[in-house]
């Protein structure tokens, strides 16, 4: 059985035709609830043999929004995915490659705990703004929390454990390990700090033909 790899992608672009016309499709294939990837080629025009090179059958759609949102002169739309050990997003490069010239792009968001997979491509913020993710378990309670800035983290991890005093200057690292050995007598604790990177190596998927 795969370890599932959870993303959230974010579709930009200021051509709203182009832009509605996928949200249409995606939404289409989305709400199929079966075989949601391979709905999505067929409405784009790829025949059996181009899709079966192309997906992962355990990879679902598990969200998509219904209608754009409009911030200046730009549009949007957010789906999410659950994938098989990695991100696949060759298949959305390849479609807004291939069938919208381009004129669509996306960020995305990925966490596969299994893997150590933390990729979050919006490098501004603007759309997917979490920097950090703290999951643990401590006094009965799991926690999976994300986070904007360090700070932000560094203050919640205070709140949730005041025998500690940590500050913003305190290395990540070092955060998670003096926490870990705090608990290390209790096998059912916890803690893992970790850091959204832009890319993490997964980008490679890009070029797939």
């Amino acid at each position: 059985m795969a370890n599932y790899c959870s993303n959230t992608i974010v579709f930009i672009s200021k051509d709203k035709a182009k832009l509605s016309v996928f949200l249409r499709k995606m939404f289409a294939a989305f709400d199929s609830r079966t075989s949601g990837f391979y709905n999505l080629l067929v409405l784009h025009g790829y025949n059996n043999r181009q899709i079966a090179s192309m997906i992962d059958r355990r990879d679902a759609l598990t969200h998509c929004d219904t209608k754009l949102e409009l911030e200046g002169d730009t549009y949007s739309f957010k789906v999410e995915t659950e994938t098989a050990w990695s991100p696949h997003m060759d298949v959305f490069y390849k479609i807004l490659r291939e069938k919208y010239g381009d004129l669509i792009h996306m960020v995305y968001q990925s966490v596969e705990t299994g893997c150590g997979i933390y990729i979050n491509t919006d490098t501004e913020g603007k759309y997917l703004p979490e920097r950090y993710m703290i999951d643990c378990y401590h006094d009965g309670d799991y926690h999976t929390e994300y986070f904007e800035s360090y700070e932000e983290a560094i203050e919640w991890i205070n709140e949730e454990y005041p025998t500690f005093s940590f500050s913003r200057y305190d290395a990540m690292e070092e955060v998670e390990t003096r926490l870990q050995k705090a608990f290390s007598y209790d096998v059912n604790c916890f803690f893992y700090f970790h850091r959204f990177e832009p890319d993490d190596g997964f980008g490679a998927e890009r070029s797939v033909a």
